[in-house]
C-alpha cells in the first residue's frame, strides 16, 4: 500500500515496562560474542526444495482446531493461502545489508526473544526468492547497555543500512543511543520506544497505554486484582488491588500458597514426613477481601516459572499474563518446568500468531505466506540460524512474524529511497505505511508515528494444539499458539 505520510521528527515518548528478561531460550546458550554476516546468495539457480512455481503457497490447508473464527467464516473452513511466498523488491542498491541485534546468554536481559528473532531469516529468504540481493548481519548485545552500544558499533563497521533490535528491556537504550549517533534507523519488534529515545527509531510492538487497556479488558471487570510482580512491574493503566513480589526464583518458595490465600483459593498441599498436612496458608486467617483475578508481570522465562508454580494450586480466579508470554521462550520455559501447556492461559497483543493463518481474510493469507516461507527455508539443508551455529530447522518453530516484518520494513525503505545511506533510509521509512501487499505478515504498520503498530491490541488465548503449519521441531516439542479470544471471567465476590 505504501501511503505517503509525514515522517515524525523525533521519537514519541513511551514508557518502558522495565521488565528484566531472564533465561536464554533460543538459538544459542552461549554468552560470548555472536557475529554473523550472512553471505549473499546468487540471484538464480538456488537449490531450494520447493514445488515448481513455489513462489506461491497454493494448496488449501485444512486444519481442525478450536479457535475463534470470524463471524462470517464457518468453523473449520479450509483456508487457501494465495499470497506469494516470494516478496518482489525493486532494484535494491548493491550492498543492502540489514543489521539484527539479538541477546544471547542464560539469564541475559532480552534473551527470551532470540528464538522469535529468527523470523528475520524468513524475510531474507522471501526477498531473495523475489529477486532481491540483501544480507543480514547479526550481533549479540549480551543483555547490557554497553554491549548494545558495542553491537551497533560493530554493525556500523559492517555497513548496515538499518538495524532491527530484536530484544527488550532497559539495556536497549544503549543500542538506540549509539544508533542515533551513527544516524542509523532502528526498528524494535519486541519493545515499545523507550521514553526519551532520540534518532530514527520505531516500534512495531504495542505501546504501554495500548497494552494496559488490553490487560484491563482481559481482566474483565476485576476490581481487586492481585499483581504478581515477577520483574515486569505494574502495567500502565491497570488498576491493582494488591501486589506480591516474585522478582527472582529465590523467592518462589511458598508463592503458590500466598497467591491461593490472597485469592481465597485452595492452596497446594505440602508433605511433612509421611503425611500431607495443611499448609501455612491454610493455617493463617483468610483475607477479608480476596482478590478476584491475578495478573503476572515479567519476562517470558519468569512468567513460565510463576505459571508452573500456580498450576500446583487450585486457584478460583482467572490468571492473566503480560505480553512477554507471546515469546516462544514462554512455551519452552513451561515445558522445562514440567508445567502443562493445556491450561487456561491468557495474555494480550496483536494478532501475529500462527492461528491467524486459519482465517480466510487478508490477515490469514499474509500469515499463511509467512509460514510458507518458514517451510521453504526449513527445506533448505544449508539454512542456519542468525548466529550460524544451528540449522534453521532447530529454530523454525520459534521464528515469528514480528522480526520478519521489521526486516521487510527496512528493505521497503531502501527500495523507496533508492539508497543504502542510513539517513535516506530513515527518511523514507518515516513516510511509509505498509501492509499485506508490501509483504507485512502481521498488522498494518504506519511509520509516521514512532509507535508504528496499526492493528488492535487484543485479548489472546493459548492452545497447545499443533496446527501442522510449521515443520516438526527437531526435538518433537510443541509450542503454544495464541489466538484472539474472549476475556476472562473474574471470581464472584
Amino acid at each position: 500500500m505504501s501511503d505517503a505520510t509525514p515522517r515524525h521528527s523525533e521519537a514519541t515518548p513511551a514508557e518502558s515496562t522495565g521488565a528484566t528478561t531472564l533465561g536464554a531460550v533460543g538459538p544459542s546458550d552461549e554468552s560470548g560474542d555472536a557475529t554473523a554476516t550472512r553471505p549473499r546468495r546468487p540471484r538464480r539457480g538456488r537449490t531450494i526444495a520447493i514445488v515448481a512455481g513455489a513462489l506461491v503457497v497454493a494448496a488449501a490447508i485444512v486444519v481442525t482446531v478450536i479457535v475463534v473464527q470470524p463471524d462470517d467464516e464457518p468453523a473449520g473452513a479450509p483456508v487457501a493461502a494465495t499470497l506469494p511466498v516470494a516478496l518482489p523488491a525493486g532494484d535494491l542498491p548493491e550492498g543492502t545489508t540489514v543489521g539484527v541485534i539479538v541477546t544471547l546468554g542464560p539469564g541475559a536481559e532480552g534473551a527470551d526473544w532470540n528464538g522469535a528473532a529468527q523470523g528475520a531469516l524468513v524475510a531474507e529468504r522471501r526477498l531473495e526468492l523475489g529477486g532481491a540481493d540483501i544480507a543480514l548481519a547479526t550481533e549479540n548485545d549480551g543483555g547490557t547497555e554497553a554491549g548494545a552500544a558495542d553491537a551497533v558499533a560493530a554493525l556500523v563497521e559492517r555497513g548496515v543500512t538499518g538495524i532491527v533490535v530484536a530484544s527488550s528491556g532497559p539495556h536497549i537504550v544503549g543500542a538506540l543511543s549509539a544508533a542515533a549517533d551513527a544516524g542509523l534507523p532502528v526498528v524494535l519488534p519486541y519493545a515499545p520506544v523507550p521514553d526519551g529515545a532520540e534518532g530514527s527509531v520505531w516500534s512495531t510492538a504495542p505501546d504501554t497505554a495500548s497494552t494496559g487497556a488490553a490487560l484491563t479488558e482481559a481482566l474483565a471487570g476485576a476490581t481487586r486484582t492481585l499483581l504478581v510482580d515477577a520483574g515486569g512491574g505494574a502495567p500502565v493503566g491497570v488498576e491493582i488491588g494488591r501486589t506480591l513480589a516474585a522478582t527472582s526464583a529465590a523467592g518462589d518458595d511458598g508463592l503458590a500458597r500466598d497467591v491461593a490465600r490472597l485469592t481465597g483459593s485452595t492452596p497446594p498441599a505440602t508433605e511433612t514426613g509421611d503425611d500431607v498436612s495443611a499448609t501455612a496458608s491454610q493455617e493463617e486467617d483468610p483475607v477479608a477481601d480476596p482478590s478476584d483475578a491475578v495478573l503476572v508481570s515479567g519476562s517470558a522465562a519468569r512468567l513460565a516459572d510463576v505459571v508452573a508454580l500456580l498450576q500446583t494450586a487450585d486457584l478460583a480466579v482467572p490468571v492473566v499474563l503480560t505480553p512477554d508470554a507471546t515469546s516462544p521462550a514462554f512455551s519452552s520455559g513451561l515445558t522445562a518446568d514440567g508445567a502443562s501447556l493445556s491450561g487456561s492461559l491468557v495474555t494480550v497483543g496483536p494478532e501475529t500468531g500462527d492461528a491467524t493463518a486459519l482465517r480466510g481474510d487478508a490477515a490469514g493469507r499474509s500469515v499463511s505466506a509467512f509460514l510458507g516461507g518458514v517451510r521453504v527455508l526449513a527445506q533448505d539443508p544449508d539454512a542456519v540460524n542468525l548466529t550460524d551455529d544451528q540449522p534453521f530447522t532447530a529454530v523454525a518453530g520459534a521464528a515469528d512474524a514480528r522480526s520478519h516484518d521489521a526486516v521487510v520494513a527496512l528493505v521497503r525503505a531502501v527500495e523507496a529511497s533508492g539508497s543504502i545511506e542510513p539517513g535516506a533510509v530513515g527518511d523514507a521509512l518515516g513516510d511509509l505505511a505498509l501492509g499485506a501487499s508490501d509483504g507485512i505478515a502481521g498488522p498494518e504498520l504506519d511509520f509516521s508515528s514512532a509507535q508504528a503498530l496499526g492493528g488492535e491490541v487484543t485479548v489472546l488465548n493459548a492452545s497447545s494444539q499443533d496446527l501442522g503449519l510449521r515443520p516438526a521441531s527437531d526435538d518433537g516439542s510443541t509450542s503454544l499458539i495464541w489466538f484472539a479470544g474472549p476475556a476472562t471471567t473474574p471470581a464472584a465476590g
